[in-house]
């Protein structure tokens, strides 16, 4: 059977999960929920049902403060090109939920050090 890619909306991030079916289990991998694991065909439909409830558990709901605040900079276009890249790349939506996480560093991010990086 064929693995199968899906991925649900929560605020403004895509959080994806995959299912990899079999004759009488199937493998659930959803990142975003810290699962990876078999289940039985029959309790698929409830586990999806639950996916979002899950997802919210291990990230928040990010609703506990309102955001009133606004925060400007300029960037190249490259640069804008890059992020807004990067930002769709981490399954978000919205280029300021992306730059808000990965600022508050709830994001998950690329940890390969490429040098450019510099500290203030």
């Amino acid at each position: 059977m064929s693995v199968r890619r899906h991925y649900i909306i929560i605020g403004n991030r895509r959080h994806g999960y995959t299912l990899q079916p079999a004759r009488n289990v199937t493998m659930l991998i959803c990142e975003s929920a810290n699962i990876s694991a078999r289940f039985p065909n029959s309790e698929i439909p409830n586990i999806l049902a639950e996916l979002p409830r899950i997802i919210l558990e291990q990230y928040g709901d990010g609703s506990s403060e309102p955001q009133t605040e606004v925060l400007r900079f300029r960037v190249s276009e490259s640069e804008k090109e890059q992020i807004e890249h990067n930002a769709y790349e981490a399954g978000y939506e919205h280029v300021s939920a992306y730059l808000r996480d990965v600022a508050l560093q709830r994001a998950q991010q690329d940890t390969t050090d490429t040098g450019d990086a510099q500290k203030y």
